[in-house]
């Protein structure tokens, strides 16, 4: 087992993964949080390490990024080279999979102003055992990988807690969705490279069934956010996610500024999965100020 591989089993007070499940699949559920590349501020983004305080620090879903390796291992990194997150150089499509084993990974979200760690960069697969009946995932970067990726989901008995995403058009979507053998989760996401989605959104809804659409948006009179715009997409049983880690991806109102103002603003528009920097923060926001019965799911075991 690998020294950084920590483990999620039986901690007291956990939100219990099916009671996760159930809000996902409920549209008119509670509100969901899902962790910007883990907890990167107890552990290096995308290690394990910063997966397991996620989970510890009741995220419902966590989104990971990744990359493929020269020999085509997939490992988790949000930048295509190693450069800013370890105490190495070089991009991570050429070398291989023992090649990045021996990097260090850097604390926080790296830099080399940061201080190196004893962790290395995680393989998907070893993160999808981790995460295995505990928490959702959200993959991010990987929507050209999704055949390759799909069966390492079957393998680790992940496909119905994992989100696919991507901005491609419905056809696409539709082909692999329908291909495969168990169906996968699937997210939409509406940004400025595919405006053109938003106004087809009942006809979209329809034939791909999306169960969330994730939505960036730089303005908030932009076409993406329009209230006939949410309003079919929730109509289609179908949750809202907003990323809120900083102002261009939600029309300015992130946490870097007033962050309880700017969350009930989202919440006020029909979003009902908030992407955060900052978990432990919008958790106790929705406990204490929009969601009191939170306090309740989170008494729930491990199941």
């Amino acid at each position: 087992m690998r020294d950084d591989f920590l483990t999620t089993e039986h901690e007291p007070g956990r939100t219990g993964y099916n009671e996760i499940v159930s809000s996902f699949h409920n549209p008119d559920g509670r509100v969901m949080i899902a962790a910007h590349r883990g907890d990167w501020r107890h552990a290096p983004e995308n290690s394990l390490a910063a997966i397991q305080y996620s989970i510890v620090a009741h995220a419902d879903l966590i989104e990971i990024d990744v990359q493929q390796t020269r020999d085509g291992a997939f490992v988790l990194m949000h930048d295509e080279t190693v450069d800013r997150m370890t105490n190495g150089s070089g991009t991570i499509a050429e070398m291989t999979l023992a090649e990045l084993r021996e990097l260090r990974l850097r604390q926080y979200q790296g830099g080399s102003a940061k201080l190196l760690t004893n962790y290395t960069i995680p393989t998907l697969e070893e993160v999808m055992i981790l995460v295995r009946n505990k928490v959702m995932i959200n993959l991010d970067k990987c929507w050209a990988w999704r055949e390759e990726i799909y069966p390492i989901l079957e393998r680790t008995g992940t496909v119905q807690q994992t989100l696919f995403k991507s901005t491609a058009e419905p056809e696409e979507i539709h082909r692999f969705i329908h291909r495969v053998g168990e169906k996968p989760l699937y997210m939409h996401v509406l940004d400025s490279t595919n405006e053109q989605h938003a106004a087809q959104m009942d006809d979209f809804c329809r034939y791909v069934k999306p169960q969330a659409v994730e939505i960036c948006f730089e303005r908030e009179d932009s076409p993406l956010v329009a209230p006939e715009v949410l309003r079919t997409i929730r109509q289609h049983n179908c949750r809202l996610w907003v990323n809120t880690m900083w102002d261009s991806l939600c029309a300015g109102q992130s946490e870097l500024g007033d962050a309880e103002a700017n969350w009930q603003a989202h919440l006020q528009q029909g979003f009902t999965m908030i992407q955060t920097d900052d978990t432990e923060k919008l958790r106790r926001y929705l406990d204490e100020v929009e969601q009191p019965e939170r306090a309740a799911h989170r008494s729930v075991k491990v199941e």
